[in-house]
């Protein structure tokens, strides 16, 4: 990835992460405020949410900007996985408030309680849901633009934030309106149910790539087509590939004509390249060139197979 492409990305992740950070700070402060007033365990659940989208969103823009860090001598491929673990943090924050928030949703459907001042629960539960819109269009924006992990993680817990803020709006008109005190506890309930769907999110997109796991079969089969678009090309194999962050590891074995010259042979490779870095902004690339025809020990995935020499008798 160039140095202007990468700042470009961090700038956008940057951005995403201070708003996220800002619109969490506002919306746990009215939130407190609301719950105090009205004793709402709905919107207790959505307090306790808020208040984890601040330390989270905060985890987000620490993992962000050790992402966005040049490569160093101790870390010669960069810091992309940064995003990733504080996506793995994040997880662990949010799941602690589902629990909390299932708990307390379930004590209160079996003893349900009236609700206080609620004209001024609702207002909060507005407020909360026209910025959490406006923080969702631009994260929306900037993992368009940046590919960030750590603000596309951010970006699905808020929209299941404005789910279940809208739950809790509507259970708060139950409850004032027509007196369905049951309607508070089941807004918490299904709080609790998009605060594991969003653990399940986040898992789904950090996991993969702290395990190094490969790209997409799609991906996969575009790589290859890629590269046996080109005539001189007899074939690739040991193709291996992964992700960290926004940037994309691949490398392969091309086959080659053994009779050109190994500038022929480089020539050819830079054609690869280029065709690849087309289609994958930002990769990372490894392309060896083997002689067509030569049988190599590799393994089913492309690794070297380690070969011992038992030692003859004396």
């Amino acid at each position: 990835m160039t140095g202007n492409a990468k700042a470009d990305r961090a700038k956008w992740a940057r951005i995403a992460t201070l708003w996220s950070v800002a619109t969490a700070f506002i919306l746990a402060t009215a939130k407190a405020v609301a719950w105090q007033q009205s004793g709402s365990v709905a919107i207790l659940g959505s307090l306790a949410d808020s208040f984890l989208d601040l330390l989270a969103s905060g985890i987000a823009f620490i993992g962000v900007r050790m992402a966005a860090q040049p490569a160093d001598a101790n870390h010669r491929f960069g810091h992309d996985k940064a995003e990733a673990i504080s996506s793995l943090v994040q997880l662990v924050l949010i799941t602690g408030s589902a629990v909390f928030v299932l708990v307390e949703s379930i004590q209160r459907l079996m003893n349900p309680q009236p609700l206080l001042n609620t004209d001024f629960a609702l207002g909060i539960m507005l407020l909360s849901l026209a910025l959490t819109v406006v923080l969702v269009s631009v994260q929306t924006y900037a993992v368009r633009k940046s590919g960030s992990m750590a603000t596309e993680s951010d970006r699905a817990h808020y929209v299941g934030d404005f789910i279940g803020n809208a739950g809790t709006l509507f259970a708060v008109i139950l409850v004032s309106q027509f007196g369905l005190l049951w309607a508070d506890g089941f807004a918490g309930l299904i709080a609790a149910g998009f605060l594991f769907w969003s653990v399940w999110e986040i898992s789904r997109r950090a996991l993969p790539q702290l395990m190094d796991e490969e790209l997409s079969d799609d991906e996969r089969y575009r790589i290859e087509r890629l590269v046996l678009e080109d005539e001189e090309v007899f074939g690739l194999h040991a193709l291996r590939t992964r992700k960290a962050g926004s940037t994309p590891y691949i490398q392969f074995h091309l086959e080659l004509d053994p009779e050109i010259s190994l500038r022929h042979a480089h020539e050819i490779a830079a054609r690869v390249d280029k065709r690849l870095r087309e289609e994958f902004p930002g990769a990372d690339l490894i392309i060896h060139q083997d002689l067509s025809g030569m049988t190599e020990s590799h393994d089913a995935f492309g690794q070297f197979e380690t070969v011992i020499e038992e030692e003859e008798p004396a």
